[in-house]
This record gives C-alpha cells, structure tokens and sequence, in this order.
C-alpha cells in the first residue's frame, strides 16, 4: 500500500523536522530564516556564548543574521557595540522574553548603554524582542527578534511559540558545534573526584583528608587532570571541566 502523504503541518513543526536534520549552521540560518514570517519577524540575529573554559571560548560570539540594514550589522561591529550593548548582557540573567523597549526598567544604565539605546531607537527598527536560549553545561545564546514598525505586537501566544523556536534552533546549534570540537576529554572516576575538589577551591592537603590519600597522590591526579585537558592551573582545570560537563 502507498504511504499516504504526510499531512501539512505548522511552521513550528517545519522548523522543528528542518532543524532536527540540518547537518552545518547555514542549513540552521536557512530554517529560522523560512520560520520567521510566520511569527512577523522581519529581523533575527542569534550569538552563541561558550561557557568560561571551553576550547571554543573567545570574544567572536556571532553566528547568524538576516533581515538587518547591512550597514548597521557593520557599525554594530566596527562600533564594538557588542560590548556595549546591554540587552544581552540583561537577556543573560532573564529565562523569558521582553521587549527591547523594557530594557531600562530592568538595569541601571550607564551612559554608554543609554548612548546605544538611544541610537537604536533612532535606527527604527520599531519593537523587538530579546529572547535568552540555553545549551548544555551553560552554553547559552541569545536572540534579537525584530519585527519592524507598523505591524502588530506579538502577544504571549506568538512570543512563546517564537522563543521555543530559538530554543529548538539553539540546541541543534550545540549538538553541530560540540562535534565539530576536539575529541571529548575522558577522566576515571577517581580524577573527576578531584577536579571536583578543585573547583570547590581545596587544596592538595585538604583532598588529601578528605580521601584519606596522601598530597603526592592527589597531585599526581591533579597533574593528570590538567594534562588531559590541557591547562596548567587550577582555575582553568576547574572552568575547563565546568564546561565539558566533568564535574557535577
């Protein structure tokens, strides 16, 4: 028997099923990129954070845009506004969405921040959201959703559908980055028990009590650990097994 074809779905399920299959992060782009419309975003640009430690750790977070004028994406940059701008820094403290338009009800501004917020507004972009995603062992992101002026603001049904859209996204995102990093650092139990030490601040003598070992025994577990990850000291081993989801 023929297998009847499968029935039409929502734009959120069409992005769920793309995603889900996409295998590099333009094939990601692409999905939310098709995806948006149907919640009225006319402009999306998603960054992906590292966590602290992380091989891949450094200040180039930026991953996806579309929809933005060209010329603001290369102000954005070459104004170092990532360093300015204080929406994803608040977005990082926050697990739901808000308006671009709350951002100095919910923190203390500087005048730089007030600067950028203001110039902003001057671009009209109109309202926007932004909408903190989050990944394994705090590989976290963040998305800024616009929708531009003269259209309708999304209500709680549309925001939440977009922000499990993100969410969805950001996850595949993770899975497609951690495997394209080096191979996943293997430490035996014993080693995993005192790089928790470590990350808890204790020192030799105190893991030494602890485990009823001696200080030369641990320090030969702590030179492993940080061989195995490829550090040389004690707070890097400790943010490294953070990141790689060694240390409970």
């Amino acid at each position: 028997m023929a297998k009847s074809p499968e029935p039409d779905t929502s734009p959120l399920d069409r992005l769920r099923r793309a995603v889900s299959a996409a295998t590099d992060l333009p094939q990601i782009q692409f999905a939310m990129e098709s995806y948006a419309p149907s919640v009225r975003i006319k402009m999306l640009s998603y960054s992906h954070y590292p966590p602290v430690g992380a091989v891949d750790f450094g200040p180039d977070i930026r991953v996806y845009n579309f929809g933005w004028p060209a010329s603001w994406v290369e102000t954005y940059w070459r104004s170092d506004y990532i360093h300015i701008d204080p929406v994803p820094r608040i977005a990082a403290r926050r697990t739901l969405p808000f308006w671009w338009s709350e951002v100095e009800k919910m923190a203390t501004l500087d005048a730089e921040e007030r600067a950028y917020i203001d110039n902003i507004r001057a671009q009209r972009f109109g309202p926007g959201l932004a909408i903190p995603v989050f990944g394994p062992n705090g590989r976290n992101g963040y998305y800024a959703a616009g929708i531009g002026n003269d259209v309708p603001l999304l209500d709680e049904r549309e925001i939440a559908e977009l922000h499990a859209a993100c969410q969805l996204a950001h996850l595949r995102c993770c899975d497609l980055i951690l495997e394209a990093l080096p191979g996943q650092v293997s430490l035996s139990e014993r080693e995993r028990q005192i790089l928790g030490f470590v990350v808890r601040g204790h020192s030799n003598q105190m893991i030494a009590a602890q485990l009823s070992i001696s200080s030369n025994t641990v320090d030969t577990y702590v030179r492993r650990c940080f061989d195995k990850l490829d550090v040389h000291d004690r707070v890097t081993a400790g943010l490294r097994g953070l990141a790689l989801g060694l240390v409970a």
